[in-house]
């Protein structure tokens, strides 16, 4: 060890560093960006049950003359 203390502190810098020596993070590689996604990314426009467009006119009208007493549920608010 040298005779000033500081001069060791001084030559520690000035060193190379150890061969296991690791390095600091360094700034990781970035993926490739994903291809876009197809036009129908959503299968329920293609699924043959899905109605995309509705008109009010050709839609049939529901049986709303239905008798009470032919519903065989039976509900607490019937009482």
């Amino acid at each position: 060890m040298p005779e000033d203390p500081y001069a060791y502190v001084v030559a520690a810098f000035q060193a190379l560093p150890p061969p296991d020596y690791v390095s600091g993070p360094e700034e990781p590689e970035q993926a490739q960006p994903s291809p876009p996604l197809p036009v129908a990314a959503s299968p329920t426009p293609e699924s043959p049950g899905y109605i995309h467009e509705s008109d009010p006119d050709e839609d049939p009208e529901e049986d709303d003359d239905e008798d009470p007493e032919e519903d065989l549920a039976d509900y607490p608010g019937d009482h």
